[in-house]
């Protein structure tokens, strides 16, 4: 399963992502991921959650990221869910690939049964319609 938290910038899309993922630390048997493009919020995260810090990689596009992911998961097959907070401040890239790496996130999802939740900035309204099945009202 795929979620996005889709808003304009400023409205509290993180805060969102990361109550989410402190309720599912307590709620949820399996393990947990955060991923963020720095390390800011690290600590506003339950202890149990693993907390991924991208900038420590050189992350340059969706294709790049999405193999990030694979391996994550590949070291790790008790992941439950994954957090990812705006993709394209992780991502420097906002090409066309967005609706291709969905695509292939949902396949992990539903092979592996992971949970995937994560925010974009925009407008939900004007979003693209690939994006609309995903988007968290």
């Amino acid at each position: 399963m795929i979620k996005i938290i889709m808003d304009k910038e400023g409205t509290g899309k993180t805060k969102r992502l990361i109550d989410m993922a402190n309720r599912s630390a307590t709620e949820d048997s399996g393990n947990i991921i955060y991923i963020d493009d720095n390390n800011h919020h690290m600590y506003d995260l339950n202890h149990e959650i693993r907390f991924v810090d991208t900038s420590e990689f050189d992350i340059d596009d969706l294709r790049v990221f999405y193999g990030f992911i694979c391996g994550i998961i590949s070291e790790n097959f008790d992941i439950s869910q994954i957090y990812i907070d705006d993709i394209y401040k992780i991502v420097k890239d906002n090409s066309d690939l967005l609706e291709i790496f969905l695509q292939n996130i949902r396949k992990i999802s539903e092979k592996f049964s992971i949970s995937f939740t994560m925010t974009l900035n925009g407008d939900p309204e004007n979003a693209p319609a690939f994006l609309k099945e995903y988007i968290l009202r």
